[in-house]
């Protein structure tokens, strides 16, 4: 992608698009281009953009299976775990249910785990639960997924929200 700083021509959004149709396997979609005000600027109309790039007429296929596999590693390193299933975290979710039965064999394929594996992420785990334990001494109840931020955590690193509670029994059980 071209520099935000960078003056954009129509020439360069042009080449842009046509090199992320080639890549992408279908017509780039506007939420995911980068220039997409400039391009509807310098155009008139997204509509136009791609018409002028010789996309107007292409068939809107869905992604490539090598570009899902690069997007999912991608997000996946920006958020230090594989992304959980759904378009919260992966917004070509459903693209990839079209190719896959599963999204753990989706991330498989990707070379990745939908959990952690159970030596992964020790300190990660140390520090949810005793989020949650001075969370629950200030609340003086046990938190609900909902009101603790990195329940996502949770359920990468855990398995499940049932699993982490039994982690956090556990360490008031060594504690006490």
């Amino acid at each position: 992608m071209m520099d935000d700083t960078a003056v954009v021509t129509k020439e360069q959004i042009i080449t842009e698009l046509q090199q992320l149709a080639q890549e992408q396997g279908r017509v780039p979609r506007r939420s995911l281009y980068n220039h997409f005000e400039k391009a509807r600027q310098l155009f008139g109309s997204w509509p136009d953009a791609l018409k002028a790039a010789g996309l107007e007429n292409e068939q809107k296929r869905f992604y490539k299976q090598d570009f899902l596999i690069a997007e999912v590693k991608r997000i996946s390193e920006q958020l230090g775990r594989p992304p959980i299933s759904g378009p919260h975290e992966f917004p070509l979710y459903m693209s990839v249910m079209e190719y896959y039965d599963s999204w753990e064999a989706f991330l498989e394929q990707a070379g990745l785990t939908k959990f952690a594996g159970e030596e992964e992420g020790k300190e990660v785990k140390e520090k949810l639960i005793l989020d949650i334990l001075e969370m629950e001494r200030i609340m003086r109840r046990f938190p609900t997924m909902s009101e603790f931020d990195d329940y996502r955590l949770v359920r990468y690193y855990f398995g499940s929200w049932k699993n982490f509670k039994a982690a956090c029994e556990e360490k008031k059980q060594e504690v006490s």
